[in-house]
């Protein structure tokens, strides 16, 4: 029940989660007030090279709403800070403050109230000159809750001046010692133990010389998670000690076997230190009888297993892997292979199995020796690279493309029967296994985890082994087939039935593909002012026109010059369609505003009303993502000239997005006479009169458009 009556608010958690830092607009509709606002200060007034300093976020709350600690509890998440670095600064993680214990909607939370401080350790590069004034920008982003939640961001600025010597910020002294004062403090006094029996631990607290005599309202807040923060904590005296029990969170799988947190009390610790907080940092869990309860201590990390038991779980897992519905596609190439060959002698049937997993065991010592060049100490961390997803999303089309009939790459290609020239079909099997591995990349199956995470921390020739276990478990039913005969005797003779079977399998990899593609495009759809999304699908679509062509025009019957035009224009269209495809290149971070590229704010009426007021031009692009022409004025109009243009003249542009319905635009596009968009409109210098433009941009329209109505610019 308490779970339903917070589901409203879990739900509005997750959805502005994850559109907070995009949020631009003002989000607090009617209210008097922010529910929270953000500053920041720096510890010293001039940096030196090389030499760290510290800043301080300041977010002050407005009465009865409040913000979240790392481990929010229940629901929430809790504030960050997105910096844009110049080439060689550094930030340290976010240093939270002691945390409340609270109540949102009757359920607990850890988070923060009136003024907080949160704290944040920048390093400078040494190659910094005397001289020199930096620019450290970014943004704050955070969750204010009271009886609803609001996101709430902001633009975060410091200019420093680089000296030789780094010299104090006097008048952030005192915001400093305020944020000192409400940080956690290690145990100093405090000999603090913790164990754990029937899902409950157990803090042991004995106090020393220095100590604060009986603490109060003690409360743990941990920073993973690992109690139950539904549940109450008891504390107890227990002659010269005190107990806390904290229940632990069900959850938590595998059970880490260290407290990291803050332990809170509401009188302070340490005699004459006003902090009320104490930080737990890699405290050792034991069992009641003074075992450890779950590995060492100084890691926090689940006890490895031993290593025959390590190189058996990835056996284990790698065998279960072709269980799992990312290698679905694999097992049914590899069933027809098994059809086609099951008219062949024993020895050709060996050949195949053998050949198969030398491309499986190829592929994983080419994918360990990838993970240790790139320092990828985790199975799947490749796929963090987005030109490795587009490989592999390029890789899912074309078989799945081909499977289905679109065109022929020659079936031995991907192991489901007929030879390669003079090769027998080897090749194409072994490109089988290779294919096998590419598939199997993003999944993972039962035992994998546990050998995975003690695989990391193996040595490289270890390292190797393992994953070459694993390997051995993914090829071990074709090498059964392969070396037992009567079993491929026992499948269906080859027949017609295999090209609807063929055919069937294709989605398989058309699954795989969209998988792919999801993932890629949450990677890169951001790019180009959030239009790359598009252009990749465009893309695709372009590539897939491409090798239809080659599947139509590019066959033996036709003439040799039909064949060539159909190569021509196939590989045009894949050069075209992977153009549009491929990552488009990011700002690097710390990178000042690109003149050459249009900044586009969110409209609304306010905003624009405030900006003619101040006398500023500014341009109005009424569109939404479901509106191709839309986005067809974008790449056509927007170009490098105009964002010049835009940028000389100080035109602001704002962006009026209808991608989902918005009462405000509607009403704007009715006072403007407008029914449909695109629809986009200039303001010349202060001037509410609207310009209108024609439904169908170009970039030399739009220009002169700017020039009619504001000259040519200034030099």
């Amino acid at each position: 029940m308490r779970f339903l009556k917070l589901l409203p608010a879990v739900l509005l958690a997750v959805a502005i989660h994850s559109q907070a830092r995009a949020q631009k607009a003002d989000p607090f509709g009617s209210l008097d007030e922010a529910p929270a606002t953000a500053s920041i200060v720096a510890e010293v007034k001039e940096i030196a090279p090389g030499e760290p300093f510290r800043v301080a976020l300041k977010v002050e709350h407005a009465p009865h709403w409040h913000t979240y600690y790392l481990n929010p509890g229940q629901v929430g998440f809790p504030p960050s800070i997105e910096w844009e670095l110049p080439d060689g600064f550094s930030a340290s993680d976010l240093q939270f403050p002691v945390p409340i214990l609270g109540t949102f909607e009757g359920a607990p939370f850890y988070g923060y109230e009136g003024e907080t401080w949160f704290l944040q350790t920048i390093t400078p590069p040494a190659s910094l000159k005397p001289g020199e004034t930096v620019t450290l920008s970014g943004e704050a982003s955070w969750l204010a809750c009271e009886t609803k939640c609001i996101p709430g961001s902001a633009p975060l600025e410091l200019k420093l001046p680089v000296a030789t010597a780094a010299s104090p910020n006097p008048d952030a002294a005192a915001d400093f010692a305020a944020a000192d004062a409400s940080m956690p403090q290690l145990p100093g006094a405090w000999k603090i133990e913790a164990s754990e029996s029937d899902n409950q631990i157990t803090l042991t607290l004995r106090p020393g010389a220095g100590a604060v005599a009986a603490p109060e309202k003690v409360h743990f807040f941990s920073s993973d998670a690992i109690e139950d923060a539904a549940k109450p904590q008891t504390l107890t005296k227990e002659g010269d000690a005190w107990k806390l029990v904290v229940p632990r969170n069900p959850e938590t799988d595998p059970k880490p076997s260290t407290i990291n947190g803050i332990l809170r009390s509401d009188n302070g610790w340490l005699e004459g230190n006003p902090s009320k907080g104490l930080t737990l940092a890699n405290l050792e869990i034991t069992a009641p009888g003074g075992e450890t309860a779950a590995g060492p201590a100084t890691t926090g990390v689940k006890k490895a297993p031993g290593l025959i038991l390590t190189f058996a779980l990835m056996f284990i897992g790698g065998l279960i892997l072709n269980l799992m519905p990312c290698v679905f596609p694999v097992i049914g190439l590899k069933i027809m292979g098994f059809v086609q060959q099951s008219g062949h002698d024993r020895s050709s049937v060996v050949k195949h199995g053998l050949v198969f997993t030398s491309g499986v065991l190829a592929s994983f010592w080419i994918l360990c020796a990838l993970m240790i060049a790139g320092n990828i100490r985790s199975y799947g961390g490749q796929l963090q690279n987005p030109w490795v997803v587009l490989t592999l999303l390029l890789v899912m089309l074309l078989f799945a493309l081909s499977m289905f009939g679109v065109f022929e790459i020659g079936s031995s290609a991907t192991g489901a029967g007929g030879k390669l020239a003079n090769k027998d079909g080897l090749s194409g099997t072994f490109f089988s296994g290779i294919l096998a591995t590419v598939v199997a990349t993003p999944c993972s199956a039962p035992f994998l985890g546990t050998g995975l995470s003690a695989t990391a921390a193996l040595p490289v020739p270890l390292f190797v082994l393992s994953f070459t276990f694993m390997a051995l478990g993914l090829s071990l039913p074709y090498l059964l087939l392969s070396f037992f005969p009567t079993l491929v005797d026992k499948l269906p003779r080859p027949g017609p039935w295999m090209e609807s079977f063929k055919q069937g399998m294709s989605f398989l990899m058309f699954g795989a593909a969209a998988f792919l593609a999801w993932l890629y495009l949450a990677q890169v759809g951001t790019q180009l002012d959030g239009q790359k999304g598009l252009h990749v699908l465009i893309g695709l679509t372009v590539i897939s026109a491409g090798l239809w062509i080659y599947g139509r025009w590019v066959l033996p019957h036709r003439t040799p010059k039909a064949r060539n035009i159909g190569r021509v224009f196939t590989l045009l269209f894949l050069a075209g369609g992977f153009a549009l495809s491929k990552p488009s290149p990011s700002p690097a971070p710390g990178a000042i505003a690109d003149p050459s590229v249009i900044r586009w704010e969110p409209w609304s009426k306010e905003k624009q009303d405030a900006l003619l007021k101040e006398g500023k031009s500014v341009y109005v692009d009424f569109t939404a993502a479901w509106c191709l022409t839309c986005q067809t004025n974008k790449a056509a109009a927007y170009n490098e000239a105009t964002a010049q243009l835009f940028n000389k003249h100080g035109i602001v542009a704002l962006k009026a997005d209808k991608t989902s319905d918005n009462p405000a635009i509607d009403a704007e596009l009715k006072r403007l006479g407008q029914v449909a968009i695109p629809v986009n409109v200039l303001y010349a210098g202060g001037d509410p009169t609207p310009h209108i433009t024609q439904p169908i941009l170009t970039a030399g329209y739009l220009q002169n458009l700017v020039r009619e109505h504001l000259g040519e610019p200034a030099p």
